[in-house]
């Protein structure tokens, strides 16, 4: 998968974890991005990190760290654009950084529905609801980002929409299971533990 880069989204300010960087906060002994980053690398030859703190205990993990250009925490669209500016493949993966459990099959199944599809963006369906932060697109996207973010757009979900996106369902919902709370994370650390 040459022809693809993956961009780790790490940049929110993660209120419902009390503020803290969700990215770094550790599960099973190991901070969250690593989970992913381990879930992906073998399914990816590049990586991006987009983060807006703590970039340098990011860039320890030797993968390229971008911010979204300024201070606001402009949202996860912002994150994105930021990491393609960062990438020079025709395809990204996109993935948040709470999502430890992510399938080994990603974006295998995310790049051969993209191929035999006209739409720019393949998005990962868990089964029971889009998860649109998980996705496979051409970088063709970014302008129509750069076009939401202009009209002070923000919302994923109307973004995602206005793509005419083809949805890859994988009926794995703790796959795709992220963490926003410590109770979550206590439910996802003892998932990790039993699929030992």
């Amino acid at each position: 998968m040459n022809n693809i880069s993956g961009i780790i989204l790490a940049g929110g300010k993660a209120r419902r974890m009390g503020g803290e960087d969700k990215g770094l906060t550790r599960l099973q002994g190991k901070p969250m991005v690593q989970h992913v980053i381990e879930r992906l690398t073998p399914q990816l030859s590049t990586l991006v990190i987009s983060a807006n703190r703590n970039q340098e205990r990011y860039q320890q993990y030797g993968y390229p760290v971008v911010a979204d250009g300024d201070e606001q925490f402009q949202g996860p669209l912002a994150g994105i654009a930021s990491g393609i500016q960062a990438t020079d493949t025709p395809l990204v993966l996109v993935s948040p950084c709470d999502t430890p459990l992510l399938p080994t099959n990603l974006v295998s199944r995310l790049y051969n529905l993209l191929q035999q599809s006209d739409s720019p963006i393949a998005v990962a369906h868990d089964g029971e609801r889009l998860q649109q932060l998980c996705f496979l697109a051409k970088r063709s996207i970014l302008d129509s980002i750069t076009e939401q973010l202009e009209q002070e757009q923000r919302r994923v979900q109307q973004w995602i929409n206005s793509l005419n996106p083809v949805i890859c369902t994988f009926d794995q919902p703790i796959a795709f299971s992220n963490i926003n709370t410590p109770e979550e994370q206590q439910r996802i650390a003892q998932q990790l533990e039993e699929n030992r």
